[in-house]
């Protein structure tokens, strides 16, 4: 972990190139400076005042950052500071992250076109990358809510709710659908939450649903069951962890099976009779973890 000494060389960091420059600065000091990509998450306390790792979970969850495979820049107003949460960071599965100082020589220093002020207008945190690619192929928003399955902190179904559908995310785990909501809140968006553990199918909110979401989640009876929960034409996305080998070698994912697809489930969980398969895919994410995605829809009759 080595400090950008100069910041003219800033905009040569990777992480600057892909976005990921979190300013930990008071929100004043962002508004009157600060480097073109940076996302403002200010912390609580002095500037120059090392953050407890209470601190660090309270104010940097991890749904707020970009994924743990990309790097990251951290901007602080001390070397101190942004070489502490580096490395607290590290702690957190973050291999690439760098430590930088902007106070205002700083800021003077940066080169034409890399400064800009006012307030923070853009995140680091990402909806999956499955997900986007084959927003296309959900119905319009017109044709019914979007039901997100295991939503965990709710990157995905917070995404769908900018776009214009009604989404309601469930999860068992009320902290991260707190995390969620402010995701929405931040955003301006309504989202709908639900804590209930789907690991009792009884339990998954009724149908018809325009659209049923799960992502990095595996719920095997509640998949068999959404022809129940999908109106006709209804839409059905699946991305999660699948039995085989990572990208760099090795068993890599959940260590428990039943976390894990085999080869070709998702199609057995499809079957022809029932849906009209879009896409099916058996590849790697980001991180390098063997995953597999289905989009399927759902055959009237």
């Amino acid at each position: 972990m080595h400090p950008v000494a100069d910041p003219q060389f800033l905009p040569e960091q990777r992480a600057w190139r892909a976005g990921n420059v979190l300013d930990l600065r008071p929100a004043a000091d962002y508004v009157r400076g600060h480097a073109v990509p940076a996302v403002s998450l200010p912390l609580p306390g002095a500037a120059d005042e090392r953050p407890g790792p209470g601190v660090l979970e309270r104010h940097l969850p991890s749904v707020l950052l970009p994924p743990r495979g990309e790097p990251l820049l951290v901007v602080a107003g001390s070397l101190a500071v942004a070489e502490s949460v580096c490395a607290w960071l590290g702690t957190r599965g973050r291999g690439d992250v760098t430590p930088c100082v902007l106070d205002a020589a700083g800021l003077a220093r940066l080169p034409a076109g890399a400064l800009a002020r006012g307030p923070c207008r853009r995140r680091l945190w990402r909806p999956p990358s499955f997900l986007v690619a084959n927003v296309h192929r959900l119905p319009p928003p017109a044709a019914g809510p979007v039901l997100e399955l295991g939503a965990g902190s709710c990157r995905a179904a917070v995404w769908l709710a900018e776009q214009g559908w009604r989404v309601t995310a469930v999860d068992r785990d009320a902290r991260t659908l707190e995390l969620g909501r402010r995701l929405a809140v931040d955003l301006g968006v309504h989202l709908a939450t639900l804590q209930r553990d789907l690991r009792d199918p009884a339990r998954v909110p009724p149908g018809p649903w325009a659209a049923v979401l799960a992502i990095r989640f595996l719920p095997r009876e509640v998949l068999r069951a959404l022809p129940e929960l999908l109106q006709p034409h209804g839409v059905a996305v699946v991305h999660t962890f699948r039995a085989g080998t990572g990208a760099g070698g090795g068993d890599r994912g959940p260590r428990r099976t039943r976390h894990r697809l085999a080869p070709g489930e998702l199609l057995r969980l499809f079957p022809p009779e029932q849906y009209d398969v879009l896409v099916h895919q058996e590849d790697h994410d980001p991180d390098g973890l063997p995953v597999a995605g289905i989009v399927a829809r759902r055959r009237p009759g």
